[in-house]
């Protein structure tokens, strides 16, 4: 007994002393329900590509890189420290020791110009970082919507794979106690062959596109997702106008070339004060060992501008470039509404296509499905009507996910082209 209650004693310590470091189950189901977020939704894998797309921390980086630039601009330049010894020789030595600095000053506004024209370019990485942001993210949108298709088509394939698996089962306790044709069993067993091969294609498929969207975000090809829970929801409806201003007003890519604008029209300003020259100030201490009272030098310099063909030059190329920024910046604007207007009416196109289908070709499909099956099972339907049925109410259901895929494609588009979520 004694043996016994030591052996308990000792099992309750083991247990005390190994549960605090096994997880508990919340912890487990909490740890597995945030695991299976991934990929269930198009926002989960967009999360996921914002910490940890190499294309967004490069994007961060430079867009970093040029604030960082705004602090040095404008700054004048470094002092310069003179240290000078006047009539050395052997005999008397040193004759005069001389101690200053000299100041380059920029005037004229320049410094303030620098500033601006810096700004102008840290605003633009911005702009172009945003625009890289909203790429990858219609991207991942466009890639997902095909991956919530690809699983719905596999998941049609496998519902008629099992639909011809019956088929073919009946037709084989059919066969030899009713008139059923060999042909019929044959022609049975190929379509059966024939739903297993797409079911393992489309298998392929769901795997191809979950590692194209594992590029997109910066992960492993192998990483898994969670099955997706559907399509996007998107708004029922949206104007040409309506896309088209928001667009006008938010699209990164032109407030890029609008902050390019900027940037040249300080350039030029700047240029246009080449022949105001910067000012040179210095001030000097005069120590005279051999004799003679210590004095003080002071200094006034400036650069004549006599290059007057470089200088014109100069201002002739900002003109230029400020011109140029300004023609890509009309161009950025027209080519948007052009994009804008026809990605819109691609999505227009695909809704009313899905509208039809899902109206007129889906219902009369499906019936079509169940009158040859039900006829088939008493005996009164061929079997070539009911596959013919059955592939027909296939084509329509696959057609309906490209159209669907088409339509979050060309939504995703728009929310690209309008720089966010419209």
């Amino acid at each position: 007994m004694k043996g016994a209650g030591r052996t308990t004693r000792l099992a309750l310590l083991g247990a005390v002393t190994v549960l605090p470091w096994l997880p508990s189950a919340s912890a487990t189901e909490r740890g597995s329900s945030r695991a299976a977020l991934a990929g269930a939704t198009v926002e989960s894998v967009i999360a996921l590509a914002r910490r940890l797309s190499p294309e967004l921390v490069a994007a961060a980086f430079d867009a970093d890189a040029a604030r960082q630039a705004v602090g040095a601009a404008g700054a004048q330049p470094d002092p310069s420290v003179k240290f000078e010894a006047w009539g050395a020789n052997a005999q008397r030595g040193i004759g005069e020791r001389r101690f200053g600095v000299q100041q380059e000053l920029k005037l004229w506004g320049k410094t303030d110009l620098e500033r601006a024209i810096a700004t102008a370019e840290a605003d633009g990485a911005s702009h172009k970082a945003r625009a890289v942001t909203a790429d990858l993210i219609a991207r991942v949108k466009m890639v997902h919507a095909e991956y919530q298709a690809a699983y719905e088509a596999l998941d049609l394939s496998r519902q008629l794979r099992r639909r011809v698996d019956e088929l073919l089962g009946l037709l084989q306790s059919r066969y030899g106690a009713t008139a059923v044709d060999q042909q019929d069993v044959i022609k049975g067993r190929i379509e059966a062959a024939t739903a297993e091969v797409d079911v393992i294609r489309r298998e392929g498929e769901v795997k191809s596109i979950a590692a194209r969207l594992n590029a997109l975000i910066g992960r492993p090809p192998l990483a898994p997702f969670d099955q997706p829970a559907g399509f996007r929801r998107l708004k029922p409806s949206l104007t040409l106008a309506g896309a088209q201003a928001r667009a006008r007003g938010a699209n990164p890519v032109l407030a890029a070339t609008a902050s390019e604008v900027g940037a040249a029209k300080g350039a030029k300003t700047l240029k246009d004060l080449n022949y105001y020259p910067n000012v040179t100030l210095g001030a000097l201490y005069v120590q005279r060992p051999g004799g003679g009272a210590d004095t003080g030098e002071f200094l006034l310099g400036f650069k004549v501008p006599l290059q007057y063909a470089a200088k014109d030059a100069e201002q002739q190329a900002a003109a230029s470039r400020l011109g140029g920024a300004h023609a890509r910046n009309d161009a950025a604007r027209l080519r948007l509404d052009g994009d804008v207007a026809a990605i819109w009416f691609g999505l227009e196109a695909a809704r009313k296509a899905i509208r039809t289908l899902d109206a007129r070709q889906l219902p009369p499909a499906r019936e079509s499905v169940a009158v040859a099956r039900n006829g088939f099972s008493a005996g009164s339907t061929d079997l070539a009507l009911v596959l013919e049925a059955e592939r027909r109410l296939l084509t329509i259901h696959l057609e309906l996910l490209k159209l669907k895929v088409e339509e979050q494609t060309r939504y995703a588009e728009l929310e690209r082209m309008a720089g966010g979520t419209l």
